[in-house]
């Protein structure tokens, strides 16, 4: 008895762990998917706003970064809600 009640609390354990590491996954996936393209077109931005001397392009590239990362979101959301439906 006790040994199957030793094995019940390593297996909610190995769970609670399992669940832990999905949603650090998650958070990470969330930040790069914010980070990266915000990175990238601000920096393009900056870049074409020096060549043609416009001052817009930042903020183009910004609204850009923006767009992207929400649908980036939603598709990640998405995947995980059907994940989730299936289980």
């Amino acid at each position: 008895m006790e040994n199957q009640e030793k094995d019940n609390q390593q297996e909610t354990k190995d769970r609670k762990a399992a669940v832990w590491s999905q949603l650090m996954e998650i958070g990470i996936d969330f930040a790069a998917y914010l980070a990266v393209p915000l990175l990238v077109f601000i920096y393009a931005g900056k870049w074409l706003d020096a060549r043609y001397n416009h001052h817009f392009f930042v903020i183009l590239g910004i609204f850009i970064a923006l767009g992207l990362s929400s649908y980036l979101i939603y598709k990640k959301i998405k995947a995980i809600k059907d994940l989730m439906d299936k289980t």
